[in-house]
C-alpha cells in the first residue's frame, strides 16, 4: 500500500433531477430579488420558466445537496425517484428535483405533497439555505 492520497469520485447524479433541484430554489430567489427592485409579475406567471438560467454556484449548491441526500438515504437520486414513483409520485424527474430542492431550503413544499398519506417511502432531506458556498446542515433532516 502506498501513501498516495486516495481520491473519491463524486457520484454521478441524474441531470434532470439536479436541474430541478437547482432551478426551483433559484427561480424563487430570483423572483424575490426582482420584486425588491420593483418588478411586478402578472398573475399566473410561471416563475420557474420566467427565471434566467441559474449561475454556476447554484449548480454546485444542488450537487452538494444531491450528494447529501444520496449519502443520507444510501440510494442514488434515480433510485429515490423510482421508489417515489412506485409510491404514487406522478411527476417527472425534474419536478422531483424541484420538490427536493424546495424542501431542503424550507420553502414549505415537499416531494411527497401529492402522494397518498399511506405512502411508505421516506426520503431524508437535509436543510440548506441557497447562498454561494452553503453546505447541507445535517443537524436538521426532514423525512
Amino acid at each position: 500500500m502506498t501513501n498516495k492520497t486516495k481520491r473519491t469520485r463524486r457520484p454521478a447524479h441524474d441531470e434532470e433531477i439536479l436541474r430541478g433541484m437547482a432551478r426551483g430554489p433559484w427561480a424563487l430567489r430570483w423572483a424575490n430579488e426582482e420584486e425588491e427592485r420593483g418588478t411586478r409579475f402578472a398573475g399566473g406567471t410561471d416563475l420557474y420558466e420566467a427565471a434566467p438560467e441559474a449561475p454556476r454556484w447554484v449548480a454546485r449548491w444542488a450537487r452538494g445537496l444531491a450528494d447529501a441526500i444520496v449519502s443520507l438515504n444510501d440510494a442514488s437520486l434515480e433510485e429515490l425517484y423510482e421508489a417515489a414513483r412506485a409510491d404514487g409520485f406522478a411527476k417527472d424527474r425534474e419536478s422531483f428535483g424541484y420538490y427536493l430542492g424546495m424542501q431542503a431550503e424550507g420553502n414549505g413544499v415537499r416531494w411527497d405533497d401529492d402522494v397518498s398519506p399511506n405512502a411508505t417511502v421516506t426520503i431524508r432531506v437535509p436543510s440548506i439555505e441557497l447562498y454561494e458556498g452553503a453546505s447541507p446542515d445535517l443537524r436538521f433532516i426532514s423525512k
